[in-house]
C-alpha cells in the first residue's frame, strides 16, 4: 500500500516502530526525522516511494541519475546510514514497486543501503533479483559503539587505565574551572529553535567553524535543523550545554531510538581545548544515558578520536543491483 510522508513522519509511526525494533547498526538514521529532513533540504528534487503493509515498509526515492539512469536509492543517499527496508515483509513492498507499470518501463537500479552480510534481508534480496540483476556492493560503512551495561561503572570497566586516569583528571580540572552543565530537551518548537542557535554559536567559535567545515555551513546547517527539530517534536532528542562564568562554550546534540543513543553533533569553542570539554561533555552524556536505562552509546562511523569511548565495531553494507534484461 502506498502511503505518505505524513503516515511516517510522526513519532510512533510504523517506520519508526521498525526501526527501534531491528538489529540495525544506525537506528536512529532509519528513522523519520534524519530521512525526510534529507528529503526535504538536500535532495528534494527526487520522487519518494513509500510503501507500507500491516508488519512492513519500504522507503526509497526515485530519479534519473546522470551515470546509472532510473534509480531507485535510499531516501537518504549521501551517508547511506539508514536501511530504507524495514520489517519480515519489506522484500515483497520491494518485488511490489518493481512490477508497476511504470518502473517495469523505466527498470531501474536499485541500492540498499544498511545491510548486514549475514542477515536475512539480503538472502531474500539476492533471491528477488537472481537471474535479472547483477549486483554490486559500495565500500562498506564501519561504526563504533560502546555498551552502557553496567552503568557509568560498568562503562568505565571496559576502559583502560589511562583512559580512566585522564576522566577522572579532566572531571577534576572542570570543577575547579567552573564549568556548569545543563541537560536539554526542548518540549516546544519555539524552545528547540532556540537551543540549535545556542548550538549554532557554539559550532562558530570552534576549529570547525573558524575553518568554514561545520555544522554551519549549508547545506548542513538547515538539514540538522530540521532533524533536531523533528527529533524535539517526537521526543527523541538529548542535548547537554556546558557554560563557564554563564557563556556557553561547548554542547553534545544526539537522539534515543528504543535502547540505543546515537550521537549526531558536538562541538566546543576552540580556546577551551585543554579543558577537554569533549570528553566532559561525553561523560556528561553517558551518565544521564545510563539514569535512562539506554543501552547503547552509538558514535556513528569509526575516528580515531572515538575509539577510546567505544568497543563494539559493527560495519553496514550498501548493495546496488543494475538489471541485465
Amino acid at each position: 500500500m502506498e502511503v505518505s510522508i505524513a503516515n511516517l513522519d510522526q513519532a510512533d509511526s510504523l517506520l519508526n516502530r521498525w526501526a527501534g525494533e531491528s538489529a540495525l547498526a544506525d537506528p536512529l538514521c532509519s528513522r523519520s526525522e534524519w530521512n525526510f529532513s534529507f528529503h526535504e533540504v538536500i535532495a528534494p528534487h527526487r520522487e519518494l516511494h513509500l510503501r507500507a503493509s500491516a508488519d512492513s515498509v519500504l522507503t526509497l526515492a526515485g530519479y534519473e541519475h546522470p551515470s546509472v539512469g532510473p534509480l531507485l536509492e535510499p531516501i537518504e543517499a549521501h551517508w547511506f546510514f539508514s536501511r530504507p527496508l524495514l520489517g519480515p515483509n519489506a522484500p515483497e513492498l520491494l518485488e511490489e514497486l518493481l512490477d508497476e507499470q511504470r518502473q517495469k518501463h523505466l527498470r531501474p537500479c536499485v541500492a540498499i543501503s544498511g545491510l548486514d552480510l549475514e542477515g536475512p534481508l539480503l538472502s531474500s534480496l539476492l533471491r528477488l533479483f537472481a537471474g535479472r540483476y547483477e549486483v554490486g556492493c559500495l565500500e562498506p560503512i564501519r561504526f563504533c559503539s560502546a555498551s552502557l551495561a553496567g552503568g557509568p561503572e560498568g562503562f568505565l570497566s571496559r576502559r583502560s587505565r589511562k583512559f580512566r586516569g585522564n576522566l577522572r583528571r579532566a572531571i577534576q580540572k572542570g570543577s575547579e574551572a567552573g564549568l556548569d552543565f545543563e541537560r536539554c530537551v526542548p518540549s516546544t518548537e519555539p524552545q528547540a529553535r532556540l537551543a540549535f542557535e545556542r548550538m549554532v554559536s557554539i559550532e562558530k567559535t570552534s576549529w570547525k567553524g573558524l575553518e568554514n567545515c561545520g555544522m554551519t555551513e549549508e547545506p548542513y546547517l538547515t538539514f540538522y535543523r530540521a532533524v533536531f527539530l523533528r527529533m524535539c517534536k517526537n521526543e527523541v532528542s538529548r542535548a547537554i550545554f556546558v557554560s563557564r562564568e554563564g557563556q556557553d562554550i561547548g554542547f553534545v546534540m544526539g537522539g534515543i531510538d528504543g535502547l540505543c543513543y546515537r550521537g549526531q553533533q558536538f562541538s566546543y569553542g576552540a580556546e577551551w581545548t585543554e579543558l577537554s570539554v569533549g570528553n566532559l561533555l561525553q561523560w556528561e552524556m553517558i551518565q544521564w544515558l545510563c539514569e535512562e536505562r539506554i543501552q547503547r552509546y552509538d558514535l556513528g562511523s569509526i575516528l580515531d578520536y572515538k575509539l577510546h569511548w567505544a568497543e563494539i565495531e559493527t560495519q553496514s553494507h550498501t548493495l546496488v543491483w543494475r538489471p541485465n534484461f
